[in-house]
């Protein structure tokens, strides 16, 4: 396992943490994702992580569908399938070295979870954010993260990305 896979494996586990905490009811609060309730952030952070964990070539990517139709009824339990494929299909012989096509270009998976980590720490504190929730992120891993995205926060701001930081 390499410094990237164990970083990106806490940062799935504690998206999978906050989201067995929130209850059946909050599912459908507001959060500060634009016209994105916490169920859509919950669709798209399972998609994404089935996506990601397709990388390995352990099983097909996701056809893409509307993020509350990911979530499904308990989105809880869908983050818990994504996170547990994602860990397996990582932690399966040579995973890590395979290279693969990404939305960065064609890479190592390991390279790969080593830029897109903070995907699943981003999206586990927009579903505590909303839902009123703790997220459970040390101070250690929000530092990391925000290092990570400083050198290209301006690459990421616009529609349908991030908003300017708070």
């Amino acid at each position: 396992m390499s410094d990237n896979s164990r970083r990106y494996i806490e940062t799935l586990y504690i998206l999978d943490a906050v989201a067995k905490r929130v209850p059946p009811d909050a599912w459908d609060n507001p959060t500060c994702c634009t016209d994105w309730t916490a169920r859509q952030v919950a669709g798209h952070a399972a998609w994404v992580t089935r996506s990601i964990g397709s990388t390995t070539g352990a099983f097909a990517p996701p056809e893409p569908q509307p993020e509350a139709e990911v979530a499904g009824d308990d989105p809880a339990a869908t983050i818990s399938a994504a996170v547990a494929a994602t860990h397996a299909a990582l932690d399966s012989q040579g995973a890590l070295q395979t290279v693969s096509q990404t939305p960065f270009g064609e890479m190592p998976v390991d390279d790969f979870i080593g830029t897109i980590w903070v995907d699943a720490l981003t999206h586990a504190w927009d579903i505590a954010d909303a839902t009123g929730l703790a997220h459970g992120i040390s101070d250690e891993l929000a530092a990391a993260a925000k290092a990570s995205l400083e050198p290209i926060s301006d690459m990421l701001r616009g529609a349908g990305r991030f908003d300017d930081p708070i």
